[in-house]
């Protein structure tokens, strides 16, 4: 091991005994001492290894540092709650589209998040607050989920979307007794639930759209300074017959997806000429094809629930259920 290293790299047990002594610490043996030093001389020989390593080298390893750290981050976004909103950036937010967990949009933005509900026990339907469509937010209970935003039109031309509520996880067949309350503009869409084993539906509930998705809206003409309403409550259901024992332990998560309904889909490059041209030309809307800039929603703070321009406009919805799987994707 000696004839390795050079001679800079060796110190004398002895010199740091002097040099303790000298500082008055007398009661330090060699071995003590030779344990100290190793961790530092290794870290060092460590470093100095990292350093001959050619360029090529320190680049991939960099890189794979690099790719590690953003995908931990990305995941840990993904798994901050077990609800998510997410408003489509390129298509609606650059547009003046916004939501909200509050009807003032205090803080309008394209991304929810709702806090996880832990260590939930099932209950029955009649043990959910009736009320939970009156509140904003974050409100859930011990034992169920619930949380209410709002779907803002606060931009220059009217719009189409589609809200798509979606399963992005779920483990030991806790999806099989989920059961899932909607209200869109103050009226209960329905109660939904994941068909029964033998493929029809559970007692007094609509089935899923799919395995993935639980429902789908889709809403024509949303115009400027409309204002839609969502409120989303989940437990799982004691009377269920799959709400058994070996669910226990298990988790789902959700996520709804607020996307443009769109048929003339064009290629990003396509979304950054136009708002070049339009900045110029007329300078009426930011060049914003990604999202990543804020539009101008101070511009339009007085658009609220309360004075949205669709409120004697609220009827009766009802959700489609004839949807492919792979809308979710």
């Amino acid at each position: 091991m000696a004839d390795k290293l050079s001679h800079k790299d060796i110190v004398r047990v002895e010199k740091i005994k002097d040099r303790l002594n000298k500082e008055g610490i007398t009661d330090v043996s060699d071995d003590e001492i030779v344990s100290l030093y190793l961790p530092e001389r290794k870290a060092k020989r460590l470093g100095m290894a990292f350093l001959r390593l050619d360029k090529v080298k320190i680049f991939i390893i960099s890189a794979l540092a690099l790719i590690t750290v953003i995908f931990l981050f990305a995941f840990m976004q993904e798994k901050a709650g077990n609800f998510t909103i997410n408003l489509d950036r390129l298509e609606l937010f650059r547009k003046g589209i916004s939501i909200s967990a509050d009807a003032e949009f205090t803080e309008p933005t394209a991304r929810l998040t709702a806090q996880p509900v832990i260590d939930v026990t099932n209950i029955a339907r009649s043990d959910v607050p009736p009320d939970l469509d009156n509140y904003d937010g974050d409100h859930s209970g011990d034992n169920y989920m619930a949380y209410t935003y709002y779907v803002r039109n606060a931009g220059k031309e009217t719009v189409d979307y589609i809200a798509s509520l979606v399963i992005t996880s779920a483990s030991k067949g806790v999806e099989d007794a989920s059961r899932v309350a909607i209200w869109r503009n103050t009226n209960l869409l329905g109660v939904y639930a994941k068909r029964a084993s033998d493929g029809e539906p559970e007692p007094d509930t609509l089935p899923f759209v799919s395995d993935r998705i639980v429902f789908r809206y889709a809403k024509p003409q949303f115009e400027i300074g409309d204002v839609d309403k969502y409120t989303i409550v989940i437990w799982l259901d004691g009377d269920d017959p799959e709400c058994v024992d070996k669910i226990v332990g298990g988790g789902i998560q959700f996520r709804m997806d607020i996307s443009a309904d769109n048929d003339d889909w064009e290629p990003l490059i396509v979304y950054y000429l136009e708002d070049i041209v339009d900045s110029l030309v007329t300078g009426d809307k930011p060049i914003n094809p990604a999202g990543v800039d804020s539009p101008d929603f101070d511009a339009y703070s007085n658009v609220t629930w309360q004075t949205r321009h669709n409120q004697d406009n609220i009827y009766e919805d009802t959700a489609e259920e004839d949807v492919e799987e792979d809308i979710a994707e």
